[in-house]
């Protein structure tokens, strides 16, 4: 039981790094329908700018900031540059999927040319694992956990009571109704991009802590996770997001206590498909839109 306890509480710390990534990919697809493959190496990107900055002499939480902010302008970016283009066109998801995947590995290789492909160190010692309840945790798992509910309960906070948050869940239900209604959407697709790639950008870095090392493809090895956790939850929707990267970061971390490591993310994916064949859905309804 101990050590079922112990798992559990490495999963709450494992799920609060993908939720935050699993709710930036559900932004996204609510207000463009479609997955974007390079989020994993959006991740990656945010870590070294994190890292770059942090050896620099610059403040930690500075640091990470600013890794959120340079993969947030990447967003708009790649909203502008890659894929409007291609949604103006009214291309099918299968060749959006595709030049997704393209500009992934356009990122990977950019990180290998600026950063090599060496793995960096990159980790905070913030003291030895404490006993909360029957959790052991780390100092930085307790960070996480509770930065990631902090910016999870903000960005519950703008779409409710915001007029930024009505406005992008406006646009995610009917974008025509909402252009008809006075709303900028393509100003309001833009600001999306830009928070869901801060969100990816911290939980980047967030993942390169818990790990401690820093390499280009150390996002792209997580991205069927939240995927995972994306579809579970129902795909364009942030609440269904959050739940299940919860039950994904526990699963996985359960499983690993019982099994060799290797093979704790097939059985959990295994239990996340046995949920879907009763609910294919996802837990909550997904219609790719934000209610």
């Amino acid at each position: 039981m101990n050590q079922l306890l112990q798992a559990v509480g490495f999963g709450l710390a494992t799920a609060s790094v993908v939720a935050l990534a699993a709710v930036a990919v559900s932004l996204q697809v609510s207000v463009t329908n479609f997955f974007n493959f390079a989020f994993g190496d959006f991740m990656s990107l945010g870590a070294y700018v994190a890292w770059t900055a942090s050896q620099a002499g610059v403040n930690f939480v500075l640091s990470v900031l600013i890794g959120g902010a340079a993969v947030g302008v990447l967003g708009v970016l790649a909203n502008f540059l890659v894929f409007r283009p291609f949604m103006r066109r009214g291309v099918r998801p299968v060749t959006l999927l595709i030049v997704g995947v393209g500009l992934a590995f356009i990122i990977q290789n950019a990180l290998i040319l600026i950063w090599t492909p060496s793995p960096r160190r990159f980790s905070l010692n913030l003291g030895n694992a404490l006993h909360i309840g029957p959790f052991l945790l780390t100092p930085g798992d307790l960070i996480m956990i509770g930065a990631s509910a902090a910016l999870l309960l903000l960005l519950h906070l703008m779409l409710t009571y915001t007029k930024f948050g009505k406005a992008i869940r406006a646009t995610s239900n009917n974008i025509d109704l909402a252009q008809s209604c006075g709303i900028d959407s393509d100003r309001v697709i833009s600001l999306t991009w830009f928070i869901a790639g801060l969100l990816t950008a911290l939980a980047g870095v967030g993942l390169v802590l818990q790990e401690s090392t820093l390499s280009p493809t150390t996002g792209f090895s997580e991205l069927f996770i939240i995927f995972g956790a994306v579809i579970l939850g129902g795909i364009g929707r942030p609440y269904g997001a959050m739940l299940g990267a919860l039950i994904v970061g526990v699963l996985t971390e359960v499983a690993g206590a019982y099994v060799n490591a290797a093979y704790k993310t097939s059985i959990a994916f295994g239990v996340v498909i046995l949920l879907l064949l009763f609910r294919p859905q996802g837990l909550i309804k997904a219609r790719g839109l934000i209610r």
